[in-house]
């Protein structure tokens, strides 16, 4: 009998809403919106849990929960959200300027804690999400010249600012990048056009690169201590060289 029951409520769960309650659905995401416009981001996100509750696989619903955690500052809730609509309409993510802009953000904050893995993780997917947004490229640009690869880095300010040539930061950045590469030339070129866009504030270029610079050059305290631990553990594992102790005289 409990077998029986059980093949039912299996059943249920594996058939899909009917055409009412997937109104009913549709009409909580609504309400979660206009609570969400008028700032009642927990109101909003509770009725899209009523909403997935009926219809566990309403895109909508996790689009804009999506949406409102991010705005109540619960990133990797919101990025979660928008992966499942990506999986479960993927059209909808595609230069989907909210969703986008989570990763953006996440890899940025990622990227200032020197989590590099984690932020060209997710600066990949915007750029596969949003595959012309110039700050996608910029950002990631930025995480690639952290780490030491200012060829990469090189090339991604170059595509971000084939897209958008406005961004004083992006020219800045590269400049530093070339400056590395020992193009001295090529460096100042970008620093006085980043200070042009920049209507001559050479303070706030400045700072930002300097910001940045201490930044790369903690990554690279950092790389040495692995480089030395690696060179340590080696040394430990290596068999003793030593000789053997003589054998005592007869």
């Amino acid at each position: 009998m409990k077998r029986i029951l059980l093949i039912a409520i299996l059943g249920l769960l594996a058939c899909p809403p009917n055409a009412s309650a997937q109104q009913s659905a549709k009409k909580l995401v609504k309400r979660g919106i206009e609570l969400f416009s008028k700032g009642d981001i927990a109101g909003a996100i509770v009725e899209y849990n009523r909403a997935l509750t009926i219809d566990p696989k309403l895109a909508d619903a996790y689009l804009n929960r999506g949406k409102a955690r991010r705005a109540g500052g619960d990133l990797d809730g919101a990025i979660n959200d928008y992966e499942t609509v990506c999986e479960l309409d993927p059209q909808v993510a595609v230069n989907n300027h909210d969703i986008t802009e989570a990763y953006l953000n996440r890899g940025y904050i990622r990227s200032n804690r020197l989590d590099l893995d984690g932020a060209l993780n997710d600066f990949d997917r915007a750029i596969t999400l949003s595959p012309n947004d110039a700050e996608a490229y910029f950002k990631r640009g930025r995480a690639f010249l952290i780490e030491g690869n200012s060829k990469f880095a090189i090339a991604d300010f170059d595509k971000s600012i084939s897209l958008d040539d406005r961004n004083p930061l992006v020219y800045a950045e590269r400049g530093l990048a070339h400056q590395t590469q020992g193009h001295a030339g090529e460096a100042q070129k970008d620093f006085e056009r980043g200070l042009k866009l920049n209507n001559d504030l050479r303070l706030m270029l400045d700072l930002h690169l300097l910001d940045l610079q201490m930044q790369i050059k903690e990554m690279r305290r950092r790389q040495a201590a692995i480089q030395r631990n690696i060179a340590r553990l080696t040394l430990d594992s290596l068999p003793d060289a030593g000789f053997p102790c003589p054998a005592p005289a007869v």
